[in-house]
């Protein structure tokens, strides 16, 4: 019997999440700008979205220490991505947001991408297999 590996369930988690995201962009794509102004006006929001990025980022860095394929190498550094992504919301706020707030122009582009990277990370996903023992 084969199983997901931790790299193809990581994947398949990632890939579903981003589709999901991407597929919502692209049918309401005015209610991002509305929810990034929120974001920024509420500095608890921040700060529960910073937690929440840190959370993400650190259990995939944790349970997913690999860098040997091309997969795990992208799981690796969405994880660390996140991570990251989380303390500087955490840290800098006004400076993150700062950087991000131009990427709103580009709305469109980010789901079309979001939904292909999910796409990719889905299948990718799906075939990364691992021998695991049946059970009994």
């Amino acid at each position: 019997m084969t199983a997901l590996s931790t790299t193809g369930l990581l994947a398949v988690l990632i890939g579903m999440m981003s589709i999901a995201t991407g597929i919502g962009g692209l049918l309401r794509p005015n209610d991002w700008r509305r929810m990034f102004d929120e974001f920024e006006a509420s500095p608890g929001l921040s700060l529960a979205i910073a937690f929440i990025a840190i959370l993400f980022g650190s259990l995939v860095i944790l349970i997913h220490p690999l860098w040997g394929t091309l997969l795990q190498i992208v799981i690796s550094v969405i994880g660390w991505a996140s991570f990251i992504e989380g303390l500087a919301l955490l840290a800098i706020p006004r400076s993150y947001i700062g950087i991000v707030r131009p990427l709103l122009a580009y709305t469109r582009a980010w789901t079309i991408f979001s939904v292909l990277l999910g796409a990719v990370l889905l299948i990718a996903g799906f075939g990364d297999r691992t021998q695991t023992l049946p059970l009994p």
